[in-house]
Parts: C-alpha cells; sequence; structure tokens
C-alpha cells in the first residue's frame, strides 16, 4: 500500500507541471513567486498643462504634491523624448517630419548651446552622465551639479537638467563648468513654463532629493497614421466623430486644464482623471469606438493600433527605467488619456504591482 501511494503521489507531482503547461503561458500567474517586494507603479494622469488658463499659478499643485510626495518614488518618469529617440526622429526626419521638429526642436537647440564648451553631441554625452552617475558623491559640489546638469542638456534631456539646476542654490546658477550663457538663461525660462514634466516632476525630484526624471516617450510609430491623411480626415469629418465630442460625458476631461484655478480645484480635477470610470470613458470614447463601426478603409483600426504602439513603446520604456531597482516605487506622470492602456500593460507584468491612483490622491 504504502508503494502504491508513494507511485501516485509521484505521478501527481509530474501531472500538476504538465497540465500546468497546457494552459496559455501568463506573466501574472508569476506575481506571487517574486523573492522581495514588488515593484510598485503609480501611473498619474494630468492634463497638458500648456492648455492651463494664462494666469495659472503653479501653487495650486501643492496638495497634489503633497500625495505624491508621500507615495515617495524612487523613480519619476515623465512623458518626454529620451535624446536617443531624438536622435533617432532627427536622422530618420523624412520618415517623422512633424514629429523630429515638434518633439525634438527645442531639446537639440538647448543642446547645440553646450556643445561647444562639452564638445560632446547626444551619445556622447549621455555616456558620461551615466559614469557620472554611477560614480555621483552623496554630496556633490555646485560645480559638479552645474556639470551634470550641462551634460544632461546635451544628451537631450532638459527635464533631468532642470532638476539639478533647480537643486543648485540661486547664487551658484551660473555659466560656468560647461553651462553656457545661453543655458543660463534657458534654464530661467523653465519657471514658468506650463508644463506638467517641471511643474510636477521636476518639482517632485527636487522635493524628494532625487537626481534626475525618466523621459519615456515615443513617437517612433507616428508614421504609420500620418501616411493616410486623407483617410484621417474623412474619419474625423464623420457625424458619430462629431456628436462624439459634444457628449457631455467627455466636458470634465476636454476642460480639465481649465479647471486648475484654486488647489481644491486642482486636486479634485485629478482625482477626477485618475478615476477608473474616468478611464473607462476616455478609452471606450475617444479610441475604441474607432473599431466597432465601419471607417473609411479601415483607418480606425489603423489609428487605434498606432496608439497601442505608442503606449507599449512608452510601458516598454518605464520597464527599462525601473529594471536597475527592483522593488522600486515608480511614479509615471503622463496625459491622462495614456493611463488606462498604461495601467493595463504594467498589470502584466511579473513583478510589478500597479498602485491605485485614486487612494493616493485621497
Amino acid at each position: 500500500m504504502r508503494v502504491v501511494l508513494a507511485a501516485a503521489v509521484f505521478l501527481s507531482a509530474i501531472a500538476a507541471p504538465a497540465a500546468a503547461q497546457t494552459r496559455a503561458f501568463d506573466p501574472r500567474a508569476y506575481q506571487d513567486r517574486v523573492v522581495g517586494e514588488p515593484t510598485q507603479v503609480l501611473v498619474l494622469g494630468t492634463p497638458h498643462l500648456s492648455g492651463a488658463p494664462d494666469d495659472f499659478d503653479p501653487a495650486v499643485l501643492e496638495p497634489l504634491l503633497d500625495r505624491l510626495a508621500a507615495f515617495d518614488p524612487d523613480i519619476i518618469a515623465i512623458e518626454a523624448l529620451s535624446g536617443e529617440s531624438i536622435d533617432a526622429l532627427w536622422r530618420y526626419r523624412d520618415i517623422y517630419p512633424e514629429s523630429a521638429t515638434s518633439y525634438g526642436g527645442r531639446p537639440m537647440t538647448m543642446a547645440a548651446g553646450v556643445r561647444h564648451g562639452l564638445q560632446r553631441d547626444f551619445p556622447d554625452a549621455e555616456a558620461e552622465v551615466r559614469r557620472t552617475l554611477a560614480d555621483w558623491p552623496a554630496e556633490p559640489t555646485a560645480a559638479q551639479r552645474r556639470r551634470l546638469a550641462a551634460l544632461f542638456v546635451a544628451s537631450g534631456d532638459p527635464s533631468s537638467a532642470l532638476v539639478q539646476w533647480w537643486r543648485l542654490d540661486p547664487a551658484e546658477r551660473i555659466a560656468e563648468d560647461g553651462v553656457s550663457a545661453l543655458m543660463v538663461e534657458q534654464m530661467a525660462q523653465y519657471d514658468t513654463r506650463k508644463n506638467e514634466n517641471h511643474m510636477i516632476g521636476a518639482r517632485l525630484a527636487v522635493r524628494l532629493g532625487l537626481e534626475r526624471l525618466y523621459p519615456v516617450d515615443d513617437h517612433s510609430s507616428d508614421d504609420i497614421g500620418s501616411a493616410r491623411i486623407a483617410d484621417l480626415e474623412a474619419l474625423m469629418s464623420q457625424a458619430w466623430m462629431a456628436e462624439l465630442m459634444r457628449d457631455p460625458a467627455f466636458t470634465p476631461l476636454r476642460e480639465a486644464a481649465r479647471n486648475l484655478r484654486t488647489p481644491s480645484q486642482a486636486l479634485d480635477t485629478y482625482r477626477m482623471l485618475n478615476a477608473p470610470r474616468t478611464g473607462h470613458t476616455d478609452a471606450n470614447g475617444q479610441w475604441l469606438n474607432m473599431i466597432n463601426r465601419e471607417t473609411p478603409n479601415a483607418i480606425g483600426r489603423t489609428r487605434v493600433a498606432d496608439w497601442e504602439v505608442r503606449n507599449l513603446r512608452q510601458v516598454a520604456n518605464i520597464r527599462e527605467a525601473m529594471a536597475q531597482q527592483p522593488g522600486a516605487r515608480v511614479l509615471v506622470i503622463v496625459g491622462s488619456a495614456h493611463k488606462p492602456w498604461f495601467d493595463a500593460y504594467l498589470r502584466m507584468m511579473t513583478d510589478v504591482e500597479v498602485v491605485d491612483a485614486s487612494r493616493v490622491l485621497r
């Protein structure tokens, strides 16, 4: 009897893995097997602050910053292109003429302003940034911060340069150590530029003592839809699209940037944008409505495919940023339309826990 029982146990041990192998592979099945704490990722959906009122006061974001600081992220990722991505778009500008100029113009202009003093192009500057941070002291001097800021600018990452710049005493923000007089002027402009990467990302990084931001945006799929302009124009002119844009359910999303006049109004706006219901409304209305009906030459499906590609590549960049710090807390600041897609894709990762933004903003 003991022999029979032992054989049965042995056969069941073999059968269990075999049965598991017949099921479709799902990386989420491994999330409870991770050794150590999961990597926690909070995706903050935001309106683009460029659409805020002319008299917008960044101080209204303080309650939001307080709650994000309490989350205490180790990594902050932003919706901006890396120098490597900008360089690629520019090299392939015959394919991406508008994207190369729109998203790469300012970083390339700023990089050119410090190139003479540093003698570094995008790749050389990025390599030195990484070497510098790998040996970064606990108490860097002002000269070291200035040089790192200049290197970030030269690498095509002005947002991270701004973190270093704002961590300097105002009296130390001078044209030395690779910083040009033009760069000093350009850095001063960020005090009033309406952009969530700076007003939320950089300010929070300075508050938390972080050294940089992680640009994770991607526009390498922009040619997918732009190659079919006539079909896109026909899609946008259809009656159902105009009706959708008038839907009252979309009014809070369209007007989100305008509703940031007081601290309480700003916090309520961010709570609304990061509620699961809002994500469903946005995804279903703005994107998935393009695949559940006929569109000119199936351009709706092409448009959604383009959107999915961009989101997947952005999430891959986020995954790369967190790879060196397993178990870290990661904050991703991104246009609110991306949030439901980011959350869905990040939940597929083997050691990632997606944090409920509504809970953090409560």
